[in-house]
């Protein structure tokens, strides 16, 4: 999904797949020209092994200046690795379709962006500015004094696949009252 979202906009660009998940091992900084990291199932306050070498990976990067995004759980390493601090949410689950507000003239004021997390930054690290939120989270998208941003959302989600995310843990993962929300956003 990263790719047929990126893409278009960036025909030069290669990307590598690695996954600390997996045992995968990190690669050093200057490896690539910039990092992407993705979504994930778990939840940065678990400190696994990989967690913490991500962490590390990360620092090194931010001291190198080497370019950065991260998305959903990207965003909650990021932050949790420069200052910041990750956590459930008492709001609950965010799925769906939720309005994301930008404090910056260089972004719309205001869009539609897809959600699947109950994690969230709680304290913004020292060196982000938070340039957007939601109502739901209002940490939810950084710029760094150095070169890194991050989201909350899921830039490269479609409608079809947040619905099937939705629809797939009702009941489940979801209440049945958040997965509607979330099916009735979506539309």
């Amino acid at each position: 999904m990263i790719d047929q979202w990126l893409s278009p906009y960036l025909p030069e660009a290669t990307f590598t797949y690695l996954s600390p998940v997996r045992g995968e091992k990190l690669p050093a900084p200057g490896d690539f020209d910039g990092f992407i990291l993705t979504g994930s199932k778990h939840s940065t306050y678990e400190r696994s092994p990989w967690m913490v070498g991500l962490i590390a990976l990360l620092q090194q990067l931010r001291q190198k200046r080497i370019p950065v995004f991260g998305i959903c759980f990207g965003h909650q390493i990021m932050a949790d690795a420069y200052g910041g601090l990750n956590a459930k949410s008492s709001k609950g689950w965010g799925v769906g379709s939720q309005r994301y507000n930008y404090e910056t003239p260089d972004l719309p004021g205001s869009i539609a962006s897809f959600v699947f997390h109950q994690d969230q930054v709680q304290k913004v690290p020292p060196e982000a500015t938070r340039i957007g939120g939601s109502a739901h989270c209002e940490n939810g998208v950084f710029a760094y004094s150095f070169p890194a941003i991050s989201v909350q959302y899921h830039p490269e989600f479609s409608p079809e696949y947040i619905q099937a995310l939705a629809k797939k843990f009702r009941g489940d993962l979801l209440s049945d009252y958040v997965s509607a929300n979330a099916l009735d956003s979506i539309a």
